[in-house]
C-alpha cells in the first residue's frame, strides 16, 4: 500500500496539496480536479464557467476568486485526506 501520496507526496491520512490530480471531490466522490461540482456548487456565472472551462490564469480575475471560493466550498463539505 502506497503511504505517500504519487502526485503531492502528502502522507496517508493527510490532506493533499489544494488541487493534487490524486485528490477525490468530497461532493462526488470523483477525480477533483476533473469533477464537474465546481460549477453546480458555486453557481458559476457563464463567464466564470468559461473562465474555468479555459484555465489560463489561475493567478487574476476571475480564477483567482473562484478558485478561493471552491477551497472554502471544498473545506466546508470536508476535503478527504490521502
Amino acid at each position: 500500500m502506497t503511504t505517500i501520496c504519487p502526485d503531492c507526496q502528502c502522507n496517508q491520512g493527510e490532506l493533499h496539496e489544494i488541487f493534487c490530480t490524486k485528490e477525490r471531490c468530497p461532493l462526488c466522490l470523483g477525480q477533483l480536479v476533473s469533477c464537474s461540482c465546481i460549477s453546480s456548487v458555486l453557481d458559476l456565472t457563464p463567464e466564470e464557467q468559461t473562465a474555468v472551462d479555459e484555465y489560463i490564469d489561475d493567478q487574476v480575475e476571475p480564477l483567482e476568486g473562484i478558485n478561493r471560493r471552491w477551497v472554502k466550498a471544498l473545506n466546508k463539505k470536508g476535503r478527504i485526506p490521502f
